[in-house]
């Protein structure tokens, strides 16, 4: 192993993007991908074994939310730096991965160069997020109130999870299969969500879910 290597462990439940990573970051001499896996309990389970210095997570993974699993990994090994790489929108997701314990947060629609640029921050000790959501980030980490935050803040992380997942353009039957929740779980969560966005039925939810995670428009 070269001196000053920093290695680096992928959690995400798609073999492809594994291989990508795996290319994406060959050619770059100081960082070796020591372990992936495909899901939470796999990544709980090698991640004493690989002694990553850096944790590569989706925030949608089969058998656990990413937001979830980032303070069992940081619980397992305190210095671990997490690198949030996911295609849910970072407006909804940024700062509740920071809360979590994220580094930093980059969208898969993002360019290789930003990814690389990431990594190397986060390993540097630096945080990676847009300056809005460090902003607010600093400001909590000093007790401060923080900037005012957007409508999607009243929604709880598993109601955020549910709202994501419609604006993929998923059914209530799609999203308790994901998420391993019944489907009345499900409705009771889309029921939750109208009321506290203020919307009047189901179809503005989707509406709104659609506009939020396909084109990035997040309402104040």
């Amino acid at each position: 192993m070269k001196k000053n290597m920093n290695k680096i462990m992928i959690i995400d439940d798609h073999p492809i993007i594994h291989d990508g990573l795996k290319t994406l970051l060959a050619s770059e001499e100081h960082l070796e991908i020591c372990s992936t896996a495909s899901s939470a309990d796999d990544a709980l389970s090698k991640l004493s074994d690989g002694c990553p210095d850096l944790a590569i997570v989706d925030l949608s993974l089969g058998d656990m939310d990413g937001t979830y699993l980032i303070p069992q990994l940081k619980k397992i090994q305190p210095e671990l730096k997490v690198l949030v790489y996911t295609m849910s929108e970072e407006k909804l997701f940024a700062e509740r991965t920071a809360s979590a314990g994220a580094d930093g947060y980059v969208m898969k629609t993002s360019p290789p160069t930003t990814l690389k640029e990431a990594i190397r921050t986060v390993l540097d000790g630096g945080l990676y997020f847009t300056p809005e959501t460090i902003e607010r980030i600093m400001k909590k980490r000093e007790g401060q109130i923080g900037t005012p935050g957007t409508l999607m803040d009243n929604l709880s992380n598993r109601e955020l999870d549910i709202f994501n997942l419609i604006g993929q353009g998923l059914d209530s039957v799609s999203i308790s299969g994901k998420l391993s929740i019944s489907k009345n779980t499900v409705d009771t969560h889309r029921i939750n969500i109208k009321n506290k966005l203020g919307l009047p039925n189901g179809k503005a939810v989707e509406r709104l879910a659609y506009e939020v995670i396909q084109k990035g428009k997040v309402p104040k």
